[in-house]
């Protein structure tokens, strides 16, 4: 039951305190049409452990290959004067389109940032998945692709560059691991500065 873990827990322990490294684990469950969504996301850098949060989403099938989505996100980081809480509200929009060989998705998100010592913000999220449906290799991974640009709303302004590219490993009997790096990059004082991460997720 316990082997589909060792190799992604090996892995993770070998980051631990080498590199910036991020968990998360996804519970998916159907309710109705609908499907909702819980999330625990931790992060670690250079710094040490500076970021949790959990979130608790419900989203619902239109026509077409359109899905729409509430999501509630409490958001912990950490600052000199300690643990710093960011909640946010979410509303989001997912298209689907499903071609021979690769799956794109859209998803354009709207976060409302309710921050402690800041003043509240809203921003927009807009992410271009690219899916393959094939299998590599004999251990059957499915890469992926996705960009996500971010856009501060007042004044309107890109400001967030995202990539991140992976691999799926195949389904278990406990859910699906993903793997993939995450390159940052924040426009700060008019120069881009990036970060990088590797992601370690588990859907159950």
């Amino acid at each position: 039951m316990f082997r589909p873990l060792i190799t992604p827990l090996i892995l993770a322990s070998l980051l631990n305190g080498q590199f910036n490294h991020q968990e998360k684990l996804v519970f998916k469950r159907p309710l109705g049409k609908s499907t909702y969504t819980i999330e625990l996301d931790g992060r670690t850098n250079e710094t040490g452990f500076f970021h949790k949060h959990m979130d608790f989403g419900l989203h619902y099938p239109i026509k077409n290959d359109w899905k729409v989505g509430l999501k509630y996100r409490q958001m912990y980081r950490t600052s000199d004067d300690g643990w710093q809480l960011e909640q946010r509200p979410q509303a989001e929009v997912i298209k689907t389109i499903k071609l021979t060989k690769i799956k794109w998705q859209i998803r354009s998100r709207m976060d409302y940032r309710i921050r402690e010592g800041k003043d509240d913000a809203m921003r927009n999220r807009t992410r271009i998945q690219l899916k393959s449906y094939n299998q590599f290799t004999r251990f059957k991974l499915t890469p992926f692709f996705q960009n996500e640009f971010f856009f501060s709303t007042d004044p309107w302004k890109y400001y967030i560059n995202r990539i991140e590219v992976g691999i799926d490993l195949p389904k278990t009997n406990i859910g699906e691991w993903s793997i993939y790096y995450k390159y940052n990059q924040t426009l700060t004082d008019g120069a881009w500065e990036p970060a990088y991460t590797f992601v370690f997720k588990l859907a159950i």
